[in-house]
């Protein structure tokens, strides 16, 4: 069943939960990010003021709390609480009556329009219990219909919907409602006098020192992974997380983009570059293949944060026909997650695609005759992007001052000129005696079956005659400058270089604040950064560089681990949004093409296709007039939210929650499975699929009062068949992944 179906089965108030979960989104990141979109909520809000008023309020259940707050409650006071609203006749409300077992443990009038909890002391219920909701004064006086509605009981640890399996309405006046022949489906409104009859099912039973541990292990998964999943869930319950981190880089490395590129071209030169069949999108499908199912999420997760970082982008055209050649850039990046710094930044200095992207593949040197220049693109992102930064850095990322107190550059034009003649006279890596000017100035891989030497899968080479031979100065005038002497090689002048930024003091912390925010959170803290910095500087065993040993003192941090401020996390960026919603369900695809690529690009997000260098969005990015400008706080992901963006991903969640993504040969390309969730319902335990999302999507810090709008949603969805608890799963999904709670990850 897609969602506009679900929205056309559920009534003009569960449509209002969908138009509400939109609104709340663009008013949630308004509230964040400041800005346009706040007029523009603004005005949608007053549209749908009496639905955002009921959707609001906060459900005060122990069923819908977060889970820390249920682990405190689990031997609280037993009480029996009834999400009900009435509407009156001749100024009379529903008298509501709630009996447990037979016994009257409460009577109130229902005089609410909207939604309210009221709550009773009732004995504690156990399997088996029998819970009445009963309704005896239905009267029609004048116009006015009296009748009451019925959300759902809970005694705290169990929800029961008023329309779920094990409810039925027993119609009838005062012992007519309990006689049990005048029986249909439960519903959540009385037209009449009658008694819901509940039969309490089996609570689920985990120890409160287990329930923490999942909800521990959940965000912790959110961090290290492309998403968590129920078995990563129960497996990490059973080992600490250093031994996890410790497991997860022992894995082998396995290189998946270069082979899942070269399998379409063994199928022949149709499938090459040039062919009719030819796509370069193969390392995109791969992506979604990798960060779905390979057992090294961790190297994974790592690899794509580098990626943001050490940027090419196939939105640039020139690497059309180079995607093999990008697919070796992915695995590069995927080998070195773990490695040292300074080979990872060599191995990217010397990729074709990086040379093709950043122009210093072919860069010749200096000509004073003609007045040629080496091109500078790459010399200033390699010191810029990759390593050192615009302004000197403290060991805690804070900027040094002058005597006049303005940030002190990194590096002059001068450094910029002499770091492009360093990387004059690289080209293609052809065999050493075909380095020739030819190849140099015009050479390119031939990539037709019969002649293809795969030389796009090589670093690229030095052609000595096109390298600059002047002797080079960096950093002059700093503790850290060094001199390239005049005739070095161009390896000798590349390896000095690369030496002369690697032991640059501003890496550890330039790198490692970017790592805590591509993994943790947007603005660490000073002092985060520079417990990170010291481990990049050394690793404990003399060694500088290692990032494996980053990693894993950013993950076990106790800013990482420890409880979380209202300022800690980052906006979770689109894809890791459909990755994790995608691991989380289970989703699969009919004909493995990811085919869905136009359909999240209005999310300002596209895999592998940033705008340009910079990635999506910068490491320093704060949104302008907004909470994060007044006190200067960084959140790059913010720089992808607009009024579209976010109009895009509410879209986008519908689509997911509905029939899925991507159309393939008449159907629904990229399916998931919410069968587990709807046995919930069917099961009439509603607590247990709050917790199930709770900890595969929010990393379990889903709050009481979006739990209590997802259960009023899902009641006013009409049924009790299989059909209609999918529905009510596929809504609960959809509100989830459409709050601004979920976009946070915390």
């Amino acid at each position: 069943m897609n969602t506009n179906s679900l929205l056309q089965e559920g009534s003009p108030r569960s449509r209002a939960v969908w138009r509400w979960a939109g609104l709340a989104l663009l008013l949630g990141l308004a509230a964040c990010g400041g800005g346009d979109e706040t007029d523009l909520a603004s005005n949608a809000l007053s549209e749908d003021r009496e639905a955002a008023a009921a959707l609001a309020e906060t459900a005060a259940y122990r069923g819908t709390m977060p889970l820390r707050e249920q682990v405190a409650a689990i031997t609280a006071t037993p009480r029996l609480t009834v999400r009900a609203r009435g509407s009156m006749a001749n100024n009379i409300g529903p008298i509501m009556q709630v009996r447990v077992d037979g016994l009257v443990v409460g009577m109130t009038e229902v005089r609410n329009a909207d939604w309210a909890e009221f709550s009773f002391n009732a004995p504690q219920l156990k399997a088996g219990s029998k819970v009445d909701v009963v309704y005896n004064n239905d009267q029609y006086v004048a116009g006015q219909e009296r009748n009451l509605s019925v959300a759902y009981v809970s005694d705290g640890q169990t929800v029961l919907l008023s329309n779920t399996p094990v409810v039925v309405l027993d119609q009838g006046k005062d012992d007519k409602a309990f006689d049990g022949l005048n029986v249909v489906a439960g519903q959540n409104t009385l037209w009449g006098n009658g008694a819901l009859r509940m039969t309490w099912p089996k609570a689920t039973s985990l120890s409160a020192d287990l329930i923490l541990r999942r909800q521990d292990a959940s965000r912790f998964l959110m961090q290290t992974t492309f998403g968590a999943t129920s078995s990563s869930i129960d497996q990490l319950t059973k080992q600490t997380y250093a031994n996890w981190i410790k497991a997860q880089q022992a894995l082998p490395v396995t290189d998946r983009y270069v082979p899942a590129v070269q399998a379409r071209y063994n199928l022949g030169d149709a499938y090459r570059p040039g062919g009719n069949q030819y796509t370069p999108y193969e390392v995109s499908r791969e992506f979604w293949r990798t960060s779905l199912t390979a057992p090294d999420q961790l190297r994974r997760r790592v690899a794509y944060a580098l990626h943001q970082i050490f940027m090419v982008s196939q939105a640039d055209s020139s690497l059309w026909h180079h995607s093999r050649a990008y697919a070796n850039y992915l695995d590069l990046l995927n080998r070195h997650a773990f490695g040292n710094y300074r080979t990872l930044l060599q191995d990217m200095a010397l990729s074709p695609v990086m040379g093709i992207y950043l122009s210093h593949l072919r860069n010749r040197k200096e000509d004073l005759a003609t007045g040629r220049v080496p091109d500078e693109n790459f010399a200033r992102e390699v010191m810029q992007l990759f390593s050192i930064g615009l302004y000197e850095l403290n060991a805690d990322g804070s900027l040094k001052l002058d005597a006049e107190g303005n940030p002190i550059e990194t590096y002059s034009n001068e450094d910029v000129m002499a770091m492009a003649q360093v990387f004059t006279g690289w080209a293609w890596g052809f065999p050493d005696n075909a380095l020739t000017n030819g190849n140099f100035l015009w050479g390119s891989p031939n990539y037709k079956q019969a002649s293809d030497t795969q030389i796009d899968l090589q670093p690229m080479k030095a052609y000595a005659a096109f390298h600059s031979s002047a002797a080079k100065t960096l950093f002059a005038g700093k503790p850290w400058a060094v001199t390239l002497p005049a005739g070095a090689s161009a390896q000798d002048d590349l390896r000095m270089a690369l030496d002369a930024l690697f032991k640059h003091p501003n890496v550890g912390p330039f790198m490692g604040r970017q790592l805590i925010q591509k993994l943790v959170t947007s603005h660490p803290s000073p002092a985060y950064v520079a417990r990170i910095s010291a481990v990049f500087d050394n690793n404990g065993k003399g060694v500088r560089g290692d990032l494996g040993a980053v990693v894993r003192a950013i993950l076990l941090d106790q800013e990482a681990r420890g409880p979380t401020a209202s300022d800690f996390g980052k906006l979770r960026e689109p894809t890791l949004r459909i990755v994790q919603w995608a691991r989380a369900f289970n989703a699969q695809s009919s004909n493995g093409a990811y085919g869905f690529s136009w359909q999240v690009s209005p999310t300002g997000q596209r895999v592998y296709h940033a705008p340009s260098v910079f990635g999506d969005f910068r490491p320093g990015y704060i949104p302008p007039n907004s909470s994060f400008a007044e006190r200067a706080a960084t959140a790059p992901e913010f720089q992808l939210v607009t009024e579209n963006t976010v109009a895009g991903w509410v879209n986008i969640a519908q689509d997911m929650a509905g029939g899925g993504l991507g159309w393939a040969n008449g159907q629904q390309e990229f399916v998931p499975d919410y069968n587990a969730l709807s046995q919930r319902l069917m099961t009439s335990d509603v607590a247990g699929m709050l917790n199930d999302m709770d900890h595969l999507l929010f990393g379990s810090t889903m709050s009481a009062e979006l739990r209590g709008l997802i259960v009023e949603a899902i009641s006013t969805i009409n049924g009790n068949n299989a059909g209609s608890q999918m529905s009510r799963a596929r809504m609960a999904v959809f509100i989830a992944m459409a709050s601004p709670e979920y976009l946070i990850q915390r």
